[in-house]
């Protein structure tokens, strides 16, 4: 672990180390600019980002004129957005995997592309850091700050160059994607829906909300939890609340049908140590994925949901009604409503997860 100790690591991760406690610096990289290790972004255990270089983001597009073979596109190459299938009088959907995954490997990516091509004429972008994300946890935390100034120079570049509008821009991101989608927000303000599909946890607990999604990176942001476990249970996530709205599916913690929680160490945690609990990890994590894929194709059936203060108290059957605004939804039917703040609601074990 070099010459941070595990009890230095979990008193980081609990937030409540103290503000200096690592030396600022700074590192700058054309096209994208500068960033620094100072407070409030000393979140990283020191790391800084990687260059574009090391971590390679690369972009992909499908639509329903290529819903199998993707076109990669760049914002420094125009000519590949211009030979694209990119149709700015579309809806666009940009996903952003998450910590240890990729393109191919995430369901985010791999299946949620081919949900929204299947309902809808919508520009499908595919966000692929995998360089940046299989690293030591705290160097991923620092690229995703990276990988949100490239996405939000190609978005930049699609709208001022291609007419794409922000009222018709959805991004998506699971895990660190999350929080890469909220550095996309602060970078462009006016776009109109961000989801946050189970917000990474470690290292982003108690930080400013500059350093993670909130509210205020979209016009509209809703998150779903499903992995907010304590770190001794190998959670990933976090039951902080990080939009408009947030929906916690079974209590947002232990998913019904996943293996239960495994007892892990900070250590194993961040160094990847954690084989045993990688089955759990991955379920419940990936579950609000798939429980946003759901709600894209299954539209017969609405994840409806309540406003609650806590899961014992809609376990205890405490709230049960909307009022005249009616129960909002989980999923991509998500709107904004006049109530925001928390809500709960129970799913199946296994697909169809909606009942």
């Amino acid at each position: 672990m070099g010459v941070f100790s595990s009890v230095t690591l979990l008193t980081v991760l609990l937030g409540s180390y103290t503000n200096g406690l690592f030396f600022a610096s700074k590192v700058c990289y054309d096209g994208v600019g500068c960033f620094h290790g100072s407070h409030p972004f000393d979140n990283s255990l020191g790391e800084l980002p990687d260059s574009p270089d090391e971590v390679q983001v690369r972009t992909y597009l499908w639509t329903q004129q290529n819903p199998v073979e993707a076109q990669e596109i760049n914002y420094q190459d125009i000519e590949s957005i211009e030979d694209s299938n990119f149709d700015a009088t579309r809806p666009t959907k940009v996903l952003i995997h998450g910590f240890m995954s990729s393109k191919d490997e995430s369901p985010i990516i791999a299946n949620l592309s081919v949900a929204f091509i299947k309902q809808g004429d919508f520009n499908v972008i595919g966000v692929d850091w995998s360089k940046g994300a299989k690293k030591f946890y705290p160097k991923a935390v620092a690229n995703t700050r990276l990988v949100g100034a490239v996405v939000a120079q190609l978005l930049t570049t699609l709208k001022d160059k291609f007419q794409m509008k922000l009222e018709n821009l959805h991004v998506l991101g699971h895990s660190l994607g999350a929080h890469v989608a909220g550095y996309v927000g602060t970078r462009i303000p006016g776009i109109s829906r961000i989801t946050g599909l189970d917000p990474a946890g470690p290292l982003f607990t108690k930080t400013d909300p500059v350093v993670h999604l909130d509210p205020n990176d979209a016009l509209f942001v809703d998150v779903i939890h499903s992995d907010g476990a304590p770190l001794e249970d190998a959670g990933f996530g976090t039951l902080a609340q990080l939009g408009h709205m947030d929906f916690y599916p079974n209590g947002g913690q232990i998913q019904p049908g996943c293996p239960p929680p495994i007892k892990t160490t900070v250590e194993q945690l961040l160094t990847l140590q954690f084989t045993d609990a990688f089955d759990s990890v991955s379920c419940a994590h990936d579950r609000a994925i798939w429980y946003f894929i759901e709600s894209v194709l299954n539209t017969n059936c609405k994840f409806t949901s309540y406003p609650c203060s806590s899961w014992k108290n809609f376990k205890a059957r405490n709230c049960t009604t909307c009022g005249d605004i009616g129960c909002p939804v989980m999923g991509i039917n998500s709107v904004e409503v006049p109530t925001k703040g928390t809500f709960y609601l129970q799913t199946n074990s296994h697909t169809p997860f909606c009942h």
